[in-house]
């Protein structure tokens, strides 16, 4: 059964490499026969990619005869929309997204945020050369009912193998609307709550504490991390930043910015809190540039 929608984006600097354009066609974005951007079509190679580690994101049919014989429903997400910006003027863009239906009775525990930023890493990779700044999921926090937290500690080991004496800081935050009574849907003392259940889940792998600029700091200048351009997304407008979170890890990937996102949302889930969210965890680096949800 199809729930809401949620989105995964990469954001960064991309590069393609040198023979991209010798393999990749690109349209002429004005002609009237254009079916969608460069970006687009190599993006949309995640389905055969997903397909390839056995989800099946799309329907599909068997036919002989002109007889279905066979038909394959979606068993890990719904795929609905991919896109991304490759715009080469240096500067950090939402790289690659995608937007898809989750499947409310999948085998997988949690919302399927680590094999769909995979898959995208994994198309932007195999044609150029990334350089990842953050990441962002809007999630339907409403569908997320299994406790992942025992998956998210089998992963502390992983995380932990890598330079000790590294360190990354990262921003991770969470923005929400208001309820109809008015008030955000979060509740007093969430950030300190979610900051000791993630600290459970990391078991030391990562330092990880309630920002100094957070949302209720006072602080009304510009804040370290992604800049999401929340009012202009569909699914994100209305949504404002809640809790900030500052981080310390040994390293800088997709895998372990989608780790930090998927804790923060066991924290959440534990709370109860069901409203629609949209998390990021990026470099603390600020950046100026404003990217759309």
């Amino acid at each position: 059964m199809l729930s809401p929608t949620v989105i995964v984006g990469l954001h960064g600097v991309f590069t393609p490499f040198p023979w991209f354009d010798r393999v990749v066609e690109r349209d002429d974005e004005d002609a009237e026969d254009s079916e969608g951007s460069v970006e687009e079509d190599v993006l949309g190679s995640v389905v055969d990619r997903a397909g390839a580690y056995g989800w099946q994101t799309v329907s599909s049919w068997l036919t002989e005869d002109g007889k279905t014989t066979a038909a394959h429903e979606p068993t890990a997400w719904a795929h609905e929309e991919v896109g991304g910006d490759w715009t080469q003027d240096g500067n950090i863009h939402q790289l690659g997204w995608l937007q898809a239906g989750i499947l409310t009775d999948s085998p997988r525990p949690g919302l399927p945020l680590r094999p769909i930023a995979l898959v995208l890493t994994e198309a932007l990779t195999r044609v150029g050369a990334m350089t990842f700044t953050g990441v962002h999921a809007v999630l339907p926090l409403a569908a997320v009912e299994r406790n992942t937290a025992f998956h998210q500690a089998e992963l502390a080991p992983w995380f932990g193998l890598a330079d000790p004496d590294a360190r990354h800081e990262v921003v991770v935050t969470v923005s929400c609307r208001n309820g109809t009574d008015g008030h955000s849907g979060t509740g007093t003392g969430d950030a300190e709550a979610v900051c000791e259940a993630v600290r459970e889940m990391a078991r030391e792998t990562l330092d990880f504490s309630v920002s100094a600029d957070s949302p209720d700091s006072g602080n009304q200048g510009a804040r370290p991390g992604l800049d999401l351009d929340l009012d202009g997304g569909v699914h994100t407008v209305g949504m404002r930043e809640v809790l900030r979170w500052d981080c310390r890890t040994r390293e800088w990937s997709p895998d372990i910015a989608v780790w930090l996102v998927e804790m923060v949302v066991e924290g959440l889930r534990r709370l109860g809190r069901s409203m629609p969210m949209a998390v990021t965890a990026s470099l603390a680096t600020p950046v100026s540039s404003r990217y759309g949800a």
